[in-house]
């Protein structure tokens, strides 16, 4: 597996596609109202991307295997610890998903974060995400902080 920077054509097909499924996946959580989800991600994506794949402390990386696109990543500096970094997106396209792809990529990742001179990652995972929790806890990922909820 390889891990490459991602380029402006990648850049562009990726952010449509994460900004409709984090829409998608607040409105599973129960974060937020269906009809304005699509807006309220366009919205976080904007305030947390103003220069887009340009943006200060944020890289964007894709993951090839045989020269297919297996997935991607954004890893981020810590906004309150410089010696931090913060996953904000991951994926393995779903063809390439049950294959050990996920966690050979995260391994990945934490080789390029140490080089980058980080000490930690920190990420966000839904908590309907099984599959991504197991592959969290298997590379030793621990729970830090955890958001329940109750319909009344």
């Amino acid at each position: 597996m390889d891990l490459k920077k991602m380029d402006s054509k990648n850049y562009e097909k990726y952010i449509i596609g994460t900004i409709k499924e984090y829409a998608s996946e607040k409105v599973e959580a129960g974060a937020w109202p269906a009809d304005e989800a699509l807006v309220l991600a366009k919205e976080e994506y904007k305030r947390l991307l103003p220069d887009g794949l340009e943006t200060k402390d944020n890289c964007f990386y894709t993951f090839t295997n045989d020269e297919k696109t297996v997935g991607y990543i954004w890893l981020a500096k810590s906004k309150t610890n410089p010696s931090e970094s913060f996953v904000y997106d991951f994926a393995i396209d779903r063809a390439f998903q049950n294959k050990g792809f996920g966690t050979q990529a995260m391994k990945e990742i934490f080789i390029e974060a140490k080089n980058r001179g980080f000490k930690k990652i920190d990420l966000h995972v839904f908590g309907s995400n099984k599959r991504a929790i197991h592959v969290y806890r298997k590379l030793g990922f621990i729970p830090t902080d955890i958001t329940m909820s109750r319909n009344l």
